[in-house]
């Protein structure tokens, strides 16, 4: 391998990587999910803690992103919405990192 290539595989290299970051940039603000007037973050510990709620309580609170209080009133319909933002978001950045995983060296 020449000088050349180790150069062009090195900036391959770097260049999906930066593609990646911004992938993964790109799936995190698309978790963002709007409930009851509140922004939240569908994300696996705000989808974990809500579960956890539901098997307590009929209904609870939760901090939004703003950190303020939320009485989630029908915990069902409020992960459901959770999960719902997070699989789209997740499924968006699976199609894209595809497409860049099959870049051609």
């Amino acid at each position: 391998m020449d000088i050349n290539e180790l150069k062009r595989h090195s900036d391959l290299s770097f260049d999906r990587a930066v593609a990646k970051k911004n992938l993964l940039s790109r799936a995190d603000s698309e978790m963002v999910t709007v409930y009851n007037d509140h922004i939240f973050r569908a994300d696996p510990l705000t989808i974990a803690t809500a579960t956890m709620l539901m098997e307590h309580r009929d209904s609870f609170f939760m901090l939004d992103a703003n950190s303020n209080p939320v009485e989630i009133k029908d915990p069902k319909q409020f992960i459901a919405a959770l999960v719902e933002r997070q699989q789209a978001a997740l499924n968006t950045y699976h199609q894209a990192y595809q497409s860049l995983r099959t870049l051609k060296e």
